[in-house]
């Protein structure tokens, strides 16, 4: 496959698609398929799941949980309404998707939009795990924000794994879905992250 790439048989884009879909049958190791579960699950599957997330935080957000924004959750001691418990999943799921895909089409013309709407959506599954675990510790631990506490360390840490995974998620979705490689892959991962949350922010704002 690499040497159709080389000659210009095949383009570099699809020719990343094909080594992983070759790679596919290949016995894989559980910490493998948790940080990159796209070669197995993505496309269809994964928007599934992103769906069924999508719905998990809106229920989450009963709780006093908002999930405003690409990056962001906070936990308050109201519930939101229902709308815009509705209107936070479509800005931090469709909208950054979308810029994904945009950016990608930019460079190849056999970029799925469903592959970007399944890796956003999968990718989401540790924002909603890191909102149920530090839901719980602020459940049972009073913490002022402006006072360096073990309880707002623990809130703090949990925080940071969480959003460490859902990057992971992102990336490794991101390569799967666009074949890119180097520059485009690193720079436009950056770059699209940033234009996500900023988006979404926007979005949030004039909504």
């Amino acid at each position: 496959m690499r040497q159709l790439v080389d000659a210009g048989n095949v383009a570099p884009e699809e020719g990343a698609r094909l080594l992983v879909a070759m790679g596919r049958g290949r016995p894989r190791s559980l910490a493998r398929m948790l940080i990159d579960p796209f070669e197995r699950f993505g496309g269809g599957k994964a928007a599934l799941a992103g769906v069924l997330i999508a719905a998990a935080c809106i229920g989450v957000s009963r709780f006093g949980v908002r999930f405003d924004g690409f990056f962001d959750m906070h936990v308050g001691r109201t519930a939101p309404s229902l709308t815009v418990a509705l209107v936070d999943q479509l800005v931090s799921w469709p909208l950054p998707a979308a810029l994904f895909f945009l950016y990608a089409r930019a460079f190849s013309r056999h970029v799925r939009l469903l592959d970007f709407v399944g890796m956003v959506g999968l990718a989401r599954l540790p924002v909603l795990l890191g909102a149920l675990v530090i839901g719980l510790i602020l459940r049972d631990t009073a913490i002022d924000p402006f006072k360096m506490t073990p309880g707002l360390l623990l809130v703090m840490a949990f925080g940071l794994v969480f959003l460490g995974l859902q990057i992971t998620l992102l990336y490794t979705g991101f390569k799967n879905a666009s074949g890119f490689t180097g520059a485009r892959l690193v720079g436009g991962f950056i770059g699209m992250c940033i234009a996500a949350e900023v988006a979404s922010k926007l979005a949030l704002l004039a909504l």
